[in-house]
C-alpha cells in the first residue's frame, strides 16, 4: 500500500513538473538552455525523460497499468501540454513534440519490460 502511494505521488510530481515547464515563457526557457551550454534543446530532452519516467511508473508494479492505457494517457497528456502552449508567452505547439513525448513513453515501457524480463531470466 505504501509503495502504491509512493508511485502515485511520483507520477503526480512528474505531471506537475511537465505542466509547469509547459507554461514556462519561451525567453526564460531559452535563457535557461543557454546557461546550461547544452547542444540539444532542453525542452525536448526534458519531455522525453519525463514521459519515459511517467510511463515506467504507471506500467510497473504496483500501479501495473496496461501498455495501451499508458500510451493512451501519454498521448492525451502530450496533446494537452502542446495545446497549453497556445497560452504560454513565446511558445508554440508542434506535432514533433508530441512525437518526442510518445517516444519517451515507449522508452519507459521498454525499460520496464526489459528489466522485468531480465529479472525473470535470472531466477
Amino acid at each position: 500500500m505504501k509503495s502504491l502511494r509512493l508511485s502515485k505521488g511520483l507520477l503526480l510530481l512528474q505531471v506537475l513538473l511537465l505542466l509547469i515547464g509547459t507554461q514556462m515563457p519561451g525567453a526564460l526557457r531559452a535563457e535557461l538552455e543557454a546557461s546550461l551550454h547544452s547542444p540539444w534543446g532542453l525542452s525536448s530532452w526534458a519531455h522525453f525523460v519525463i514521459f519515459a519516467g511517467m510511463a515506467a511508473v504507471a506500467y510497473a508494479r504496483p500501479m501495473g497499468w496496461s501498455w495501451h492505457r499508458v500510451l493512451l494517457a501519454a498521448l492525451c497528456l502530450a496533446l494537452v501540454t502542446e495545446g497549453l502552449q497556445f497560452f504560454a508567452i513565446d511558445r508554440h505547439p508542434r506535432w514533433v513534440d508530441v512525437g518526442i513525448d510518445m517516444a519517451g513513453a515507449l522508452m519507459g515501457l521498454g525499460w520496464v519490460r526489459w528489466i522485468a524480463t531480465s529479472l525473470r531470466s535470472s531466477q
